[in-house]
């Protein structure tokens, strides 16, 4: 395959209808119009997934699931090929975490969380969300057939590679519980040859390490869909919800055991 001036992937989380494909397509829209612009490719994933955020038929930002005691705590990460990384966890009160995580990049920290987070998405000026402004639409992938889980993007803008993810967690869980998004190498990678975005079960998500596993593999030169199929099947499909987005420079592979709404832009040289 020939290089690609630019790839773009978004994805609606592990669960989300594919009749919700309009969501990705046009987070992916607004990812291509960013990387156009000139943008830096981890502004571009931070404004794709943040068109999800703001669409709650997927759990992040205005769509996150309540815990069990109504509180609705997020996680949200971010990390390009130069190992610019930056993450929040159970950070409450902002619209798009992501923005919240793209800001701990700009810092000595990698990972802020719970309160000390919020305080510091309120310094960088992020815009507030109360629980009240809250409307989502899809239930977690535990609970139902209308499942959503983590959403997420991965971009190429060619030169550099980029991903970002961004959730609500489980509905019902205990406040205070992280999955596999804010630990760099288990939810997302991004490095040199490629990019990875996971969604579904954060537990074993992150028991697997599987980003930094699936990027080994990217680095090694195995085609995007032979790798696709292989980390499927680290994932037992009747108890863990999981789904994937990868790209290296010429290819990309996206897929799940569950339903998954996600978007796919390239253009070539």
């Amino acid at each position: 395959m020939s290089e690609k001036n630019y790839i773009l992937l978004t994805h609606g989380g592990a669960g989300s209808k594919n009749e919700y494909q309009d969501g990705p397509v046009q987070a992916a829209k607004v990812g291509v119009k960013a990387i156009k612009s000139g943008a830096s490719v981890m502004d571009v994933v931070c404004r794709a997934v943040a068109v999800l955020e703001d669409d709650s038929r997927f759990n992040a930002g205005v769509g996150s699931h309540p815990r069990a005691d109504g509180s609705v705590e997020m996680d949200a990460a971010v990390m390009d090929s130069s190992g610019h990384f930056g993450a929040v966890a159970a950070v409450q009160g902002f619209k798009n975490p992501i923005y919240a995580a793209h800001a701990v990049t700009r810092t000595q920290y990698s990972v802020l969380a719970g309160q000390g987070a919020a305080k510091f998405a309120e310094k960088a000026g992020l815009e507030p969300m109360t629980v009240d402004q809250i409307t989502a639409r899809g239930v977690d992938f535990s609970t139902g057939e209308e499942a959503t889980d983590t959403v997420g993007c991965v971009a190429f803008d060619g030169k550099n590679f980029a991903a970002g993810l961004s959730t609500g967690g489980i509905k019902g869980a205990i406040p205070g519980r992280v999955g596999d998004v804010p630990l760099i190498g288990c939810g997302l990678y991004a490095g040199p040859a490629g990019a990875v975005a996971a969604t579904g079960d954060g537990e074993t998500i992150a028991r697997h390490m599987t980003a930094i596993r699936t990027y080994q593999m990217i680095e090694r030169g195995d085609a995007p869909e032979k790798i696709l199929e292989e980390v499927l099947h680290w994932f037992h499909p009747k108890d863990d919800a999981f789904g994937i987005i990868l790209i290296n420079r010429d290819g990309y592979a996206g897929g799940c055991n569950r339903p998954m709404a996600w978007s796919v832009v390239s253009e070539e040289k």
